[in-house]
Order: structure tokens, then C-alpha cells, then sequence
């Protein structure tokens, strides 16, 4: 079994890997450092963190090696012999799909950081991670964890299970569980808040059972809200199989203020444990971390996820209605006054974000598949339901996708998007895929014929859009 081993150094920032190989039978191995990360459909470039590589036999035996690739090193003559590798990783970053270490704390997101070999990505393998204090908390989603002193071991499925699997050391983290049904929910928290902790626990219960009741069941046996407090003002969520890493607040506090934002964080990032962490594109199953893995539904992967993260906080009860108008709101503002005349089609935007990335680029360009996704599933949902007199809804073709897609035995296309949506609805749907989600047409027409189901309208005033009552 192949084993990984973990330390740190957090006086310089340093990730310290070393991974032991017994009785490689290949006469070379190539070792690679995954291109991106899942969660972000953009190349990344972990490469340049990595220093002092190095590659011996157990008997300390120096083994010739030399980059191939930026992120490929190929170590020679190594049949019948018991491989080590080591390196340190330069993890200063700190954001949701990053890695950091310093005295404080240690975040290690390990498909940053972790060399693997490509032939060997499904086997079982194992993972030592030495604390540098006894007393230090380990947040994590892989369990059973076993505890001997320093020594924290970790026993990942795969590859596929560890790379998705960020976890946390540091003194200073809140921890608490709650539970819904048979499933258990753990919050940690590292840093300081100032948010009710028991007003925190009683609403992402709700959160959770609403969510799972959309879908009439969990994807996993337990689940992770992992948040880290950062120093400077911070807000992105990351996604991941049974866990979400968050990194959420300003100046080192995690204030009242900011309260709602990490139940939106939250939620959008728990809908992912169905919406891509299971139910995935078939470009995406399984992931190949050595290239860009081009797919054009990530409207459905983010733009829904973004609809319905918002929309299950006002159904949860944890929002009011006027609240969620608000982020409903900016939600429009975010397209409408930007990006309603842009020249791509959220097929070609989903594609490009390869291409694009998640900055703005070229004006007029690409249109947002979190914003425009989450208006197209807005007007789908109230398509259904008005015409099914709320007997139907969006619900009904997540649930679908879920009962489809959810066993990752196959990904799904574009078509099926638009066949399970048919299915729901009853009858064609061409004209709202072939506008909303082909062309690059506007949609704010389209868009308020039906939020007058709801009594509103999207009200243009120069350069900016609100909502209004009818």
C-alpha cells in the first residue's frame, strides 16, 4: 500500500510530503501534480509552490529524476525497489481552495499538493499526518480517523476520495453536531465569531432538512461545514464530497453582520453535495486532473445550485421574503447590468470558463453561470409550476437527475438536461433552452412575462435594475 506522510514547518509556510512506494515493478515512475482542482473549471498552477524535490530508495540510494512537464517529474530505475519521494509545498494563500500554514493553523486542500500516479488513481492508499501539538483539533471529512500521539492516519478510498478531502489542524476551533434524520452534520469553526453558535446549529438544520427533502435523501453518511476566519475580509466557499471549506469574514472576526452570508455560503455549497459532488456531466466522470475537462452545463452545476442555495433559506424559514427579494435582487443586478447583451450564450460561457476563467475579461464577452444560471432556473421553476398549478416544480427534475445521475455511473449531456426538463413540464420546452440557455439573445423580457406569476416585475432605471410589485 502506498503511504503519504505529512508535516509541517509553519515558520516558513511549508507543507513537508514524503510518499513511501514498496515494490514498484515499473522501471520508472511519473509522478503528477493535478492541473486544477474541482470546484473551479480553471487550470491552476500548484507547480511553482513545489521545492526540493527528491527521490531515493528506502536504503537511501539517490534515484535519477527530471521534469517532463511543469507538473510531471519522472523518477528512473526503480523496479524492484522500495521508492521514497519527498518535497515541501509553499502554502501561503489562504482561501477556500487553497492551502495555508502558519503557526496558528494548518489548511491543506490536498489536491494542491498531492503527487500521485495516474495508473494508480483508484487504489486504496494511506495517509499519516503528524500535529505539531498533541492538544491541536483535526477537522476533516474522511473518518474513521486513528490518533496515536502526533500521529493522526487516514485511510482515503482513492484518490479521487482524498483529493476531495480538505482538512484543518489548529488549537483554536468550535466544533459542534447536530442531526438530521440519520445523518450527522459537524460544524468547525477556526477563529473568532461572533455569531450565535445555537442560533447557527438550529438553522442549518433547517437548511439541511429542507434540502434533503428536495431530494428524499443525503448522498453521504455525515457532512462538514468547515469555516476559517481569515485576517483580511474574505468570502469564498468551496465545495467538496461530504464537507464544505469556507473562508468567511473580515479582519479577523466573523461579525453579526455577515450572518446571512454564511447561511447563503452554506447552503449553496451543502445543494452541491447532489448538484456536481454526485450528479455530474459526463465530461466530469471522472475527473482527469491533468488537463482542462471542457463541458458546457455548468449553468446546471452552478446556476441552479445558486437558485436554489438562495431560495431554500426563505424556505427553510431562516430568511424572510423580503430578505430573500433582496438576494433575489442582486442576483438580477448582477446580469441585467452587466452581461444581458454579452455576446456568448451560457452554453459557450460554461464552456469557456477554461478558457475565460472567473475574472471579468473581455468586455461583453461571457455571461456569469452563477447569475444568468440562476435566473434561467428561476423562470424553469415557475414555468413548471404555474402550468402545473404548483403540483410540479424544479424539484421534480432535481430529483430525477438525482435518481438518474446520482450513482456516478454516468455523467449527464446537455440533451438529457433538456429531456428531463420536458418530461417534468409535459411538452416541449425548445423555446426557453433555444433562448435562455443557447442564444445570446436577452432574456429580461422573457424573464419578467414570468415573474408576473409572482406579482413582480424587474424595473430598468438608467444604468441599474430592481424589483418591484406589479
Amino acid at each position: 500500500m502506498i503511504q503519504y506522510f505529512f508535516s509541517f514547518l509553519p515558520e516558513n509556510n511549508l507543507v513537508k510530503i514524503r510518499i513511501l512506494i514498496p515494490k514498484v515493478i515499473e522501471k520508472s515512475l511519473e509522478f503528477h501534480l493535478p492541473m486544477w482542482r474541482p470546484g473551479r473549471y480553471q487550470l491552476q498552477n500548484f507547480a511553482k509552490n513545489v521545492l526540493n524535490f527528491s527521490a531515493n530508495t528506502q536504503n537511501g540510494e539517490k534515484l535519477h529524476w527530471q521534469k517532463t512537464k511543469k507538473n510531471v517529474w519522472n523518477v528512473h530505475e526503480t523496479q524492484n525497489k522500495d521508492i521514497e519521494i519527498s518535497y515541501q509545498y509553499y502554502a501561503k494563500d489562504l482561501n477556500a481552495g487553497s492551502s495555508f500554514v502558519n503557526k496558528h493553523i494548518v489548511y491543506v486542500n490536498p489536491v494542491n499538493l498531492c503527487m500521485y500516479l495516474p495508473k494508480r488513481i483508484k487504489e486504496r492508499f494511506e495517509v499519516t499526518i503528524e500535529r505539531q501539538h498533541t492538544d491541536d483539533q483535526f477537522s476533516c471529512g474522511i473518518q474513521p480517523l486513528i490518533e496515536k500521539g502526533h500521529n493522526l492516519r487516514l485511510f482515503p478510498k482513492d484518490f479521487h476520495h482524498f483529493f476531495d478531502s480538505p482538512f484543518i489542524l489548529s488549537k483554536d476551533i468550535f466544533h459542534e453536531t447536530f442531526s438530521v434524520g440519520d445523518v450527522c452534520f459537524h460544524i468547525w469553526i477556526q477563529g473568532v465569531f461572533q455569531i450565535d453558535q445555537q442560533k447557527l446549529i438550529d438553522d442549518l438544520s433547517k437548511i439541511a432538512e429542507t434540502q434533503i427533502q428536495i431530494f428524499g435523501e443525503f448522498p453521504e453518511e455525515d457532512y462538514h461545514f468547515m469555516l476559517i476566519v481569515p485576517e483580511n475580509t474574505y468570502y469564498h466557499g468551496v465545495e467538496h464530497r461530504n464537507s464544505t471549506l469556507m473562508v468567511l469574514g473580515e479582519n479577523g472576526v466573523l461579525p453579526k453582520s455577515y450572518y446571512n452570508d454564511l447561511l447563503g455560503l452554506a447552503s449553496h455549497e451543502l445543494f452541491h453535495a447532489w448538484n456536481i459532488a454526485k450528479i455530474r456531466p459526463k465530461e466530469l466522470l471522472p475527473y482527469n486532473y491533468n488537463q482542462e475537462n471542457y463541458f458546457e452545463t455548468c449553468f446546471v452545476a452552478e446556476g441552479f445550485t445558486t437558485y436554489y442555495g438562495d431560495k431554500i433559506l426563505f424556505e427553510s424559514g431562516v430568511i424572510s421574503y423580503e430578505e430573500y427579494l433582496h438576494e433575489l435582487e442582486t442576483t438580477f443586478r448582477r446580469h441585467f447590468e452587466d452581461a444581458d447583451n454579452a455576446s456568448q450564450s451560457l452554453l459557450e460561457s460554461s464552456f469557456d470558463l477554461w478558457v475565460d476563467g472567473y475574472e471579468k475579461g473581455t468586455p461583453n464577452k461571457k455571461v456569469s453561470v452563477y447569475s444568468k444560471g440562476a435566473i434561467v432556473a428561476l423562470v424553469l421553476d415557475l414555468k413548471i409550476r404555474q402550468k402545473h398549478k404548483e403540483k410540479k416544480s424544479l424539484d421534480d427534475v432535481m430529483r430525477k437527475l438525482w435518481k438518474k445521475f446520482g450513482d456516478q455511473k454516468r455523467g449527464y449531456k446537455y440533451q438529457d438536461i433538456q429531456n428531463i426538463c420536458e418530461k417534468v413540464f409535459g411538452e416541449s420546452l425548445q423555446e426557453y433552452f433555444n433562448l435562455c440557455i443557447e442564444s445570446n439573445l436577452s432574456i429580461f423580457d422573457f424573464t419578467n412575462q414570468h415573474l408576473i406569476y409572482l406579482g413582480l416585475k424587474i424595473v430598468r432605471e438608467e444604468n441599474t435594475c430592481r424589483i418591484s410589485p406589479l
